[in-house]
């Protein structure tokens, strides 16, 4: 019965020496310095399934972790910092030290010995896969440096109004245009009015549009695909030769037949 009680306890201390603490700091550079780290800074694990609170010093340590995969992220209201994918497998499992059967204290269970364990740190990328674990992993604890400050404020240009941001706008393109082409419309028409050529063919294309504006949709089309009327030469009907004629069925032709005599 001893044995009993001693392997129970044994495996109700189990769970939490088969787990390891997964511990880092934080690294002040110019971007946080070492006095400005914000209340609420936290670790993450797994997206919120632990969250740890960072210490003042920028420790932190995340105990009680089970064997797995796990995304740590750092939580530092106003400062960006990289994710990072952890792995813990053990090396070696644990081995139960055999009690002793001339033990004094037979309700004192002795200790297992504690197991190793690899712990593999790699940078997180949701849109990449993982490494393996046979890769180089970084170091443990931990060193998370930050990357940048958050800023969601677009900086304004000086107080007025930027010709770039106006030229981005449709409406402001199409009144350019229409601006443009009101001056230089008439310059072009009196440059092509100059040219003979170009006088005709401009007389022509009013006088094919004609046809739109008077409603004759058809007429107008064919004149444009095919050419004016006045343009094509119009064929007479050919005239029959002279001394040929067809003999008519009721005269008295060779073909007739002759009255009978009385």
């Amino acid at each position: 019965m001893r044995y009993i009680f001693t392997l129970l306890a044994s495996l109700t201390i189990l769970p939490s020496i088969l787990a390891v603490t997964i511990s880092g700091q934080i690294q002040y550079t110019d971007i946080l310095p070492g006095n400005a780290l914000p209340l609420g800074s936290k670790v993450s694990l797994n997206y919120g399934e632990r969250k740890i609170w960072i210490k003042n010093d920028g420790s932190f340590e995340v105990p009680h972790v089970d064997e797995g995969e796990y995304v740590l992220e750092p939580l530092i209201p106003g400062y960006i910092f990289q994710s990072y994918l952890i792995t813990v497998s053990p090396s070696t499992p644990p081995v139960l030290d055999p009690i002793s059967p001339s033990s004094e204290d037979a309700k004192t269970p002795s200790s297992p010995t504690e197991p190793t364990f690899s712990i593999h740190v790699q940078p997180y990328y949701p849109a990449k896969s993982s490494l393996p674990l046979s890769s180089t992993s970084l170091s443990h604890p931990l060193t998370l440096v930050p990357l940048a400050k958050e800023d969601y404020f677009v900086p304004s240009g000086g107080g007025g109004m930027m010709i770039l941001g106006m030229l981005k706008s449709p409406m402001v393109l199409m009144m350019l245009f229409s601006a443009i082409m009101l001056f230089a419309l008439p310059k072009l028409t009196a440059s092509m009015a100059d040219d003979p050529e170009m006088a005709k063919e401009m007389a022509e294309t009013r006088k094919k549009m004609a046809g739109f504006q008077n409603m004759d949709i058809s007429g107008s089309l064919s004149n444009m695909l095919a050419g004016t009327t006045e343009d094509t030469p119009v064929v007479a009907p050919a005239a029959p030769v002279s001394g040929t004629s067809t003999p008519s069925r009721g005269g008295n032709g060779a073909g007739g037949k002759k009255r009978r005599g009385r």
